[in-house]
């Protein structure tokens, strides 16, 4: 059973503006964490350099 609620247009449109943003903010932080880890990988040596890769894969 699902309960409607109410809500008025312009705190709708509020409340959509605000999940938008926090949108947003959720894919900063994950670039931002992704950028971390790549360099934590770079600062223990897990990464290996171009040139070596397209070795391995023969390009």
């Amino acid at each position: 059973m699902t309960t409607t609620i109410p809500v008025k247009k312009r705190e709708y449109m509020r409340l959509k503006k605000l999940d938008k943003s926090f949108g947003k903010f959720v894919n900063y932080f994950r670039e931002l964490t992704e950028i971390e880890e790549a360099r934590k990988q770079i600062r223990e040596k897990k990464t290996i350099p171009q040139e070596k890769l397209f070795k391995r894969l023969g390009i």
